[in-house]
């Protein structure tokens, strides 16, 4: 028979356990996978090396069987759209296992801190949503950083198409002289077309991701150059000078509500930040909130409230430019 002082210990002991081997196992596949695109990269870019290193992988029977079954659910095209616009070297089984071991290994740590169970249910959703965050501001971020770099990259474009050179040599120059993200999408594009695809599709690829109004503009002004001719590097001039005001416009807006997006997260992470230190200062008096009886709807109903307020803002606040 288990004593119920060990019962606890036992838990976390498991739960760490499998936690360690999952991001254990995850990271070996990404060093793993990594080798192999270091050799393609020269030839095919980091994009399409990391289809074949996929294809050509050795990996057991099971875990093929298993990745094979989570790239055909509904959901593994979204993931993996994600993790591309966020230029992150992991396939969606190996992001699903970290989704899976963070939660875990959280639990285990609050639960050695505080040693009550109740804490645990919290630790595994923070566990559970942070990821999800984590990868949504990488996007952002790196959406934002290429639409900043973008009216200077347009301007490199039109010198270059000023200069004789083409648009293929035009790109394949820009991407040379310009700043992460923007170095690294516009090589994929040269690459794409090195190995086959036509211009206007290796666009449309960059425009799948990254997420840019300014960016489609600039592709759909390409096409229709394409297809009725015209002077290009006077429209690439003519957008880039669009897309400065627009950026400044933004900044402008984006200070104006500065103090109403730092309002809403003292409002999402006050309330808990606050039961957290009085947990840690007094857990008797705070435990009063989590017995059982109507006294439990307090906690909850502060958590549902807090999380509410904080995403109403951040929509008002959205003020689209």
């Amino acid at each position: 028979m288990i004593a119920n002082d060990t019962l606890p210990i036992i838990v976390a002991s498991t739960m760490a356990a499998l936690s360690v081997a999952s991001l254990i196992y995850a990271f070996w596949r990404i060093m793993q996978r990594g080798q192999a695109s270091e050799r393609l990269d020269t030839y095919l870019g980091d994009h399409l090396a990391g289809e074949v290193s996929n294809l050509t992988s050795t990996d057991p029977q099971l875990a093929e069987r298993i990745n094979r079954t989570i790239n055909r659910q509904g959901f593994a095209d979204q993931i993996s759209h994600d993790l591309a616009q966020a230029n992150l070297p992991l396939t969606v089984p190996e992001y699903l296992l970290l989704r899976t071991a963070i939660p875990a290994l959280l639990a285990i740590l609050t639960l050695s801190i505080w040693r009550t169970v109740l804490v645990v249910p919290l630790a595994l959703l923070i566990g559970f949503v942070a990821p999800i965050f984590w990868l949504r501001g990488r996007r952002r971020r790196r959406n934002q950083d290429f639409n900043d770099q973008l009216s200077e990259t347009l301007g490199v474009l039109a010198s270059s198409m000023r200069g004789g050179f083409s648009l293929l040599q035009s790109v394949a120059n820009a991407s040379r002289e310009s700043q992460e993200p923007t170095k690294t999408e516009l090589w994929r594009v040269t690459q794409e077309v090195q190995l086959g695809l036509g211009m206007g599709q290796a666009l449309d690829n960059l425009v799948k991701r990254v997420e840019s109004d300014d960016l489609e503009l600039v592709v759909t002004a390409i096409k229709v150059h394409s297809r009725v001719g015209g002077n290009l590097a006077n429209v690439l001039e003519t957008i880039s000078s669009t897309i400065r005001a627009r950026a400044r416009l933004r900044r402008e807006v984006h200070v104006t509500t500065s103090m109403q997006r730092m309002s809403s997260y003292v409002i999402g992470l006050l309330p808990v930040a606050l039961g957290l230190v009085i947990l840690m200062i007094n857990p008797g008096y705070i435990m009063r909130l989590f017995t059982p009886g109507w006294f439990l709807c307090i906690p909850f109903g502060a958590l549902i409230c807090s999380v509410l307020g904080f995403f109403i803002i951040q929509r008002i606040v959205d003020i689209k430019v």
